[in-house]
C-alpha cells in the first residue's frame, strides 16, 4: 500500500509518497534534476495600468521532466515581449527576483499603457525562456485633462473649428475611457479682450473619456486667448494661446466721440469712426471711405462743418483731425456714413464762441413815432470773428445816432453793461421825424457796429398849424393857393396818422364886421393835412386871420391877410 499526502510547499501543492518503492511525480519534493527551463506557474492577469498585476506573477525553474528544480536559486528576469501590447508601454516594479526553491514571485509588476495582447517573457542564465499567455491592460481612473484638439484662431462669433476636444487621462496618460463626467471650459482671465464672452455649450459630458465642444465661439476680437478646462476630481488644463479676429464690418461707430470746442477751432482729440463687425469688433480689413456731417436738426441752424470730412479708413478706423464748426451752439451731433456698413450718430457736444472782437446789432432799431420808445428793444451783441455771441463779455456798450437826416436827438439810457455778451437798450427814442436814421454801437477794444436804416415818423396829433397860410385876395375870390392846416405831434412832427376833421373860421375882430367866410370850411385830414381849396371872403378888409380847430387838438391861428 502507498500512503499519499498532499503538502503545500512554497505555495505549490505536491504529492508525498510513502512506500517501499519511491514515487516520482512532477512538482514533488522527490529528487529533481537540474533546472533547464522556465515556466509561468501563475500567469499575468488583466488589470488597470499602474496597478499591480494581481495575483503575483510566478515563474518556476524546471528540470527536463517538468519538475520544479528546487535547487535553483538563480536570478529570473521578466520583460514585456517586444511587439505586443501598446507601443511605448513600460513594465514597472521589481523585474529581477532571486528564485527560492526554484520559484520566483513577482509581486510589484505594473504596466503604464493600456492595450491588449500583452505577454511577458521570463529569462534566466542558461535556462530556456518562458513566454506568458496574453493579457490586457485597461486604462485607470481619470486623473487629469488634456486638450486633444486645441482651440484655433477664428473670427468673432464664428464657431471654433475644428471642434475643441478635451480628454480625461489616467496616471499613465491613457484615455480614461470610463470617465463620463462633465467637462467645462472658460476663457482664462486676463487673456484676449476684456469682457469677452464665450458662447455655445461650454459644459459637456464626456463620452468614453472625451468631451467635444462643437459650438464654442467668442464675441470679442483679441490675441492670446486661452481656455481652461475643468472637471470634478481631476486636474484641469489650460489650452494653447489662440486669437479671435474681427468679422466683416456691418456698422460704423464713433470710437472717439466729438468733444466740445470753440467755434472755428479744430475738435480735439481727433474724431474717430470705426467699422465694426456684428459683435462690435473693429474690422481691420475695412478701408472704405467714411464721411461725417452735422446731423440735421442739431446745433445752430446754418452751422458749417469745415475740415476734411471724407477719410479712407486705415485698419478699419477713419480719423478726422481737422474738423471744426463755425457757429456756437449746444446739442450738436455728427453722422458718419460709408458704403456697406450701417451709419452712426455721435453723442451730443457743444460749440462755444471765441473771445469778442466786434459788435453787431442783433435786434435792429425799427421805425417808430417821434418821441416814442423804439420797440422791440434794440439789442447789441459782442461777437467773435465768426459772428458768435461771446457770453463772457460784460463790458459797457454805448449807442448814438449815426446818420441823422432830421437833426433828431437820441434819448434814453445810451450806455448799458452787457450781460451774457448782450447789451439791451429798452428806453431809446428820437424826437424828430426823419427817413434813414442809423445807430452806432461802440465798446472798448471792439469794432464798432452800425445799424440798418430806420425811420422816425410823427407821433399822435396834439396841435394844429397852418402849413399854407391864407394869402391876400379879392373879396369874393377863392383864396389861393389853397389854405392847408397840418396836425402836428407834441414834438412838432407831422402826425401823418391823423384823419380827423379840421374846421376853419374868421377870427373875431379881424377884417370888416359882418364879413362871411364862404366855401367848404370843414375838411377831413388826409395823412395829417387838411386842404381848403374853396375858401373866400365876401367883404374887403385888412388884418383878417383864420382859426383852425379840431376836437382834442390845440387850435392854430393863421398869419394876417387882406
Amino acid at each position: 500500500m502507498h500512503k499519499v499526502a498532499r503538502v503545500v510547499r512554497q505555495g505549490v501543492p505536491f504529492l508525498l509518497c510513502c512506500a517501499l518503492t519511491q514515487c516520482h511525480v512532477a512538482g514533488s519534493t522527490g529528487p529533481s534534476g537540474p533546472a533547464v527551463a522556465l515556466s509561468f506557474s501563475v500567469e499575468p492577469s488583466s488589470t488597470a495600468d499602474y496597478k499591480k498585476i494581481s495575483p503575483s506573477v510566478r515563474v518556476v525553474a524546471q528540470d527536463d521532466k517538468g519538475n520544479t528544480a528546487t535547487s535553483f536559486n538563480g536570478t529570473i528576469t521578466v520583460a514585456l515581449t517586444p511587439g505586443t501590447g501598446t507601443s511605448g508601454a513600460t513594465l514597472g516594479g521589481a523585474l529581477q527576483v532571486t528564485a527560492v526553491g526554484g520559484i520566483a514571485s513577482f509581486s510589484t509588476l505594473t504596466i503604464d499603457k493600456d492595450g491588449t495582447g500583452y505577454t511577458l517573457t521570463a529569462t534566466a542564465s542558461g535556462l530556456t525562456t518562458a513566454t506568458s499567455s496574453a493579457f490586457s491592460i485597461t486604462a485607470g481612473s481619470a486623473t487629469k485633462l488634456v486638450y486633444t484638439v486645441q482651440p484655433s484662431q477664428t473670427a468673432s462669433l464664428d464657431t471654433i473649428t475644428p471642434a475643441v476636444q478635451v480628454t480625461a487621462l489616467d496616471s499613465g496618460n491613457n484615455v480614461a475611457t470610463g470617465f463620463i463626467g462633465n467637462v467645462s471650459v472658460v476663457i482664462t482671465g486676463g487673456t484676449g479682450a476684456v469682457g469677452a464672452k464665450l458662447n455655445g455649450f461650454h459644459s459637456v459630458g464626456a463620452v468614453a473619456g472625451v468631451a467635444t465642444f462643437s459650438s464654442l465661439s467668442i464675441d470679442k476680437a483679441g490675441t492670446g486667448y486661452t481656455l481652461t478646462a475643468t472637471a470634478s476630481g481631476v486636474t484641469g488644463v489650460v489650452s494653447n494661446p489662440f486669437d479671435i479676429t474681427a468679422g466683416s464690418a456691418t456698422h460704423l461707430a464713433f470710437t472717439v466721440e466729438p468733444s466740445s470746442a470753440t467755434a472755428g477751432t479744430s475738435i480735439t482729440p481727433a474724431v474717430q469712426v470705426s467699422a465694426l463687425d456684428s459683435a462690435g469688433n473693429p474690422d481691420g480689413t475695412f478701408t472704405g471711405a467714411v464721411t461725417v456731417a452735422i446731423a440735421a436738426g442739431t446745433g445752430r441752424p446754418g452751422a458749417t462743418l469745415s475740415g476734411t470730412k471724407t477719410i479712407a479708413a486705415i485698419g478699419g478706423v477713419a480719423t478726422f483731425s481737422d474738423l471744426s464748426i463755425d457757429s456756437a451752439g449746444t446739442g450738436y451731433r455728427l453722422t458718419a456714413t460709408a458704403t456697406g456698413p450701417t451709419g452712426a450718430t455721435s453723442t451730443s457736444f457743444t460749440i462755444t464762441a471765441g473771445a469778442a472782437t466786434q459788435l453787431a446789432f442783433v435786434v435792429e432799431p425799427s421805425t417808430q413815432p417821434s418821441g416814442h420808445t423804439i420797440t422791440p428793444n434794440v439789442r447789441v451783441a459782442a461777437q467773435d470773428a465768426l459772428g458768435n455771441t461771446d457770453p463772457t463779455f460784460a463790458g459797457n456798450v454805448t449807442v448814438a445816432i449815426g446818420t441823422n437826416p432830421a437833426g433828431g436827438t437820441l434819448s434814453g439810457t445810451l450806455t448799458v453793461a452787457a450781460f451774457g455778451g448782450l447789451a439791451t437798450f429798452s428806453t431809446l427814442s428820437i424826437d424828430k421825424a426823419g427817413t434813414g436814421y442809423t445807430l452806432t454801437a461802440a465798446a472798448s477794444g471792439l469794432t464798432k457796429a452800425t445799424s440798418t436804416p430806420f425811420d422816425i415818423t410823427g407821433g399822435t396829433a396834439a396841435q394844429l398849424m397852418f402849413s399854407v397860410q391864407p394869402h391876400n385876395t379879392t373879396a369874393g375870390g377863392t383864396i389861393a393857393p389853397a389854405v392847408q392846416v397840418t396836425a402836428l405831434d407834441a414834438s412838432g412832427n407831422l402826425a401823418s396818422s391823423f384823419v380827423g376833421n379840421v374846421t376853419v373860421a374868421i377870427t373875431a375882430g379881424t377884417g370888416t364886421a359882418g364879413a362871411s367866410l364862404n366855401g367848404t370850411r370843414t375838411i377831413a385830414a388826409v395823412a395829417g393835412v387838411a386842404s381848403f381849396s374853396t375858401l373866400s371872403i365876401n367883404t374887403a378888409g385888412t388884418g383878417y386871420t383864420l382859426t383852425a380847430t379840431s376836437s382834442g387838438l390845440t387850435p392854430a391861428i393863421s398869419a394876417s391877410f387882406n
